[in-house]
C-alpha cells in the first residue's frame, strides 16, 4: 500500500478529513475532562480508565491529523513520516490496552465500591460520543491508515463504554463490584486484536 498519496475524488478530500478529525477532537477532549471528573468524584476506576483511554483517543486523533497533513505535503519524506505517525498511533492503542488490562486485574483482586448509577449515566454518554466519532471517521478509514487508527480508537472506546455500562447495570442490580474488573478485562482482550493488526499493517507500510 504505497500509493495512498495520490489524489482521490473529492468525497475523501483531505480538507474534509481534517475538518472531521478536528470536530472529533473537540468533542472527545471535552468529554475526557467530564469523564475523568466523574470517575474521580464517584470513585470508579472504570470511568477513570475509560477517560484515560479516551485521552489516548484524543492523542490518536491528533496523530491522525498530523498524518494527513504530512501525507499531503509534497515531500517524499512526508508520506514516510505519516507512516511512522501511524505506527506511533498503533503503539499508543496497544499501550492503552496494556494499561487497562493491568487495572482490570487489580480491580478483580481488590474490588472497590462503585456507584453503579453514576457509571451507567457517564458510560451512556461515552457510548454516544465514541459512536459519533467512529461514525464520522468510518468514511475515510479504508482510504487512510491514520484515519483507520483514529477510527479504531473510537470504535474501541465505544466498546469499552458499552462494557462499562453493562458493568454499571450489573453492579447496580447485584452489588458485586468485582464485575467492573472482569468486564474491563474482557474488553481489553477484544481490543488487543485490532490493535496488533494495525501495528502490523503500519509496520508493513514502512518496509
Amino acid at each position: 500500500m504505497h500509493h495512498h498519496h495520490h489524489h482521490h475524488p473529492i468525497a475523501d478530500d483531505p480538507q474534509q478529513q481534517k475538518k472531521q478529525i478536528i470536530i472529533c477532537l473537540i468533542i472527545n477532549l471535552a468529554f475526557v475532562i467530564i469523564e475523568a471528573g466523574a470517575g474521580y468524584l464517584y470513585n470508579s476506576i472504570g470511568l477513570l480508565s475509560d477517560a484515560g483511554h479516551n485521552l489516548s483517543d484524543v492523542l490518536g486523533l491528533v496523530l491522525a491529523l498530523l498524518g494527513i497533513i504530512l501525507a499531503q505535503s509534497a515531500h517524499r519524506e512526508g508520506a514516510k513520516i505519516a507512516s511512522y505517525v501511524t505506527l506511533l498511533n498503533a503503539l499508543l492503542l496497544i499501550v492503552a490496552v496494556i494499561i487497562i488490562g493491568i487495572e482490570s486485574i487489580q480491580k478483580i483482586i481488590h474490588p472497590t465500591t462503585v456507584n453503579g448509577f453514576a457509571v451507567i449515566i457517564t458510560s451512556a454518554i461515552a457510548i454516544f460520543i465514541n459512536g459519533l466519532t467512529a461514525a464520522l471517521l468510518l468514511k475515510g478509514s479504508n482510504k487512510n491508515t491514520n484515519i483507520k487508527a483514529a477510527y479504531l480508537h473510537a470504535a474501541t472506546d465505544a466498546l469499552v463504554s458499552v462494557g462499562v455500562l453493562v458493568s454499571g447495570v450489573l453492579i447496580a442490580l447485584t452489588g458485586y463490584n468485582i464485575i467492573d474488573g472482569i468486564i474491563s478485562l474482557l474488553i481489553t482482550i477484544i481490543i488487543a486484536v485490532p490493535a496488533f493488526r494495525l501495528l502490523l499493517s503500519a509496520k508493513n507500510e514502512l518496509q
